[in-house]
């Protein structure tokens, strides 16, 4: 028998699936080999391939209450970034830039042809810059909340500093991300995390708290952690304050984009996709009243409502 390693990637989803898996059919946990190993969850499906991508801090669990129903009209996956989820960095850059880069690859092993990128947070600027890096590697993109600057300043909450800006502090940002989770149980870091980026945390089912409880206590035993956490929320600053890049890299992606935002999103201001939306406005937007930074947790069907619709004819307005 082998030995028990409570951060293996088939030990931990095993216990994923015994919290929710009773109530919704669950994936197969993969592993592929991009420069080291990336974790993905394979939900099945036929029909165009779609690839789910998590945000800051987040995992392929971040996408347990849609992608069963997504896999009815495609072949869906949901990845762990390098230094997220189960996947460990392993020497490789957590920067959105090297990531961006990481999936092309993962792309052509798994999919073997251009897939349609639906990215949340940090997932969405990860797939904006793919698509503008190898546009060959993109059929489509979906924004759910994207990373991005908005245009307009306003005072930050007390957990936006927390969990945002703490990690750009020089020398000491490790050390208060550190300091705070280790200051809450798991139970309590993930209630807390869940109240940050929605905007209504009873709206979320207890199994997305759940099994956030499994992979959070799967993440402490994992050394690297807090590191990937705070470099990659480093890179995510720097590309997006060089905003005449930004621009450019937006203006310069051929494949079609939805954008969905829900309104009441602390984490990134409905301003950010506004700014987006007017800057590309072949770019539908689609706007989730009363919905917060993960729509997928906390408003699953509205969110479908807006996307399958416009994915099933790639390019054409959504139904709102």
């Amino acid at each position: 028998m082998g030995r028990h390693d409570p951060t293996a990637p088939d030990q931990v989803y095993a216990r994923v699936v015994t919290t929710e898996g009773a109530r919704r059919p669950a994936g197969k946990s993969c592993t592929v080999d991009v420069d080291g190993p990336v974790h993905y969850v394979d939900y099945g499906g036929e029909g165009p391939p779609l690839l789910l991508i998590h945000g800051l801090g987040g995992s392929h669990l971040n996408w347990i209450l849609v992608a069963n129903r997504l896999a009815e009209g495609h072949r869906v996956v949901a990845v762990d970034l390098p230094g997220f989820g189960l996947s460990p960095p392993e020497g490789r850059s957590v920067h959105v830039a090297h990531q961006a880069a990481l999936l092309v690859h993962f792309i052509e092993q798994v999919f073997n042809s251009p897939a349609i990128l639906v990215g949340n947070s940090m997932g969405g600027l990860v797939s904006l810059l793919t698509a503008a890096q190898t546009p060959r590697a993109v059929a489509a993109v979906v924004l759910i909340n994207a990373a991005l600057l908005p245009d307009r300043i306003q005072m930050p909450s007390a957990d936006t500093v927390r969990f945002l800006a703490a990690p750009l502090l020089p020398g000491i940002g490790s050390r208060l991300v550190e300091r705070f989770r280790n200051s809450r149980s798991v139970e309590d870091h993930v209630a807390a995390t869940l109240d940050f980026v929605t905007a209504n945390p009873a709206r979320v089912p207890a199994e997305v708290s759940e099994a956030g409880y499994v992979m959070e206590a799967a993440r402490r035993e994992m050394p690297w952690s807090i590191a990937a956490f705070v470099d990659a929320q480093r890179s995510i600053a720097s590309v997006l304050l060089r905003r005449r890049e930004m621009s450019r890299t937006v203006h310069s992606i051929g494949a079609p984009v939805l954008i969905v935002h829900g309104d009441a999103d602390e984490v990134v201001p409905i301003h950010a996709s506004r700014w987006l939306a007017a800057t590309r406005p072949d770019w539908p937007l689609a706007i989730l009243p009363g919905v917060g930074h993960v729509p997928q947790f906390e408003a699953p069907d509205e969110l479908l409502a807006v996307i399958q619709p416009w994915l099933a004819g790639v390019g054409a307005q959504p139904t709102v």
